[in-house]
């Protein structure tokens, strides 16, 4: 058999034996796995043991610092867009809620009053922030759905666009 062929075959067993091949503690080995994506593999699933490749590890090691950090960055800015766009779909709940409140609010003008403008900031918020965040189809759909809601509510409060 080819000796390069060979030495791409070459898999590492358990934590230790993997640890061991980086010169690094178990712990630092795990870590690395979740925070900067070295290759681990799970053959019996999540909670069964673990197995790297030589060559792998050797290639996670090259990439150094550059695809770590390109990875890091990757995941960064997916979990920003994740959350910003939670924070778009709540917001425009709560909006909704405040211009619904401001519908119901009978004589009372003042409480009237600040709720359409609560609902206004928040309508006008969403719009701005909206261009710079990443939206699913879904997502989109949803916030669409409910920003027309909000300002067909705000327009009969009031409210011109």
């Amino acid at each position: 058999m080819d000796p390069k062929k060979s030495a791409r075959l070459e898999i590492l067993s358990g934590w230790k034996e993997i640890a061991n091949y980086l010169g690094m503690a178990i712990r630092t080995v795990q870590r690395h796995e979740g925070d900067r994506g070295l290759p681990i593999h799970r053959p019996g699933g999540h909670s069964g043991g673990v197995i790297a490749t030589k060559n792998e590890l050797d290639g996670w090691v090259a990439g150094g610092p550059t695809q770590v950090g390109l990875m890091r960055k990757v995941r960064a800015e997916h979990e920003a867009a994740r959350i910003g766009a939670k924070f778009l779909l709540v917001d425009s709940e709560i909006a909704l809620t405040f211009s619904g409140i401001a519908i119901a609010g009978g004589a009372n003008y003042e409480k009237k009053r600040r709720c359409t403008q609560t609902a206004r900031t928040a309508y006008d918020t969403i719009m701005r922030l909206r261009k710079s965040i990443p939206l699913s189809v879904g997502v989109r759909d949803k916030l669409d759905a409910n920003l027309q809601r909000l300002k067909s509510e705000l327009q009969s409060l009031g409210q011109s666009f």
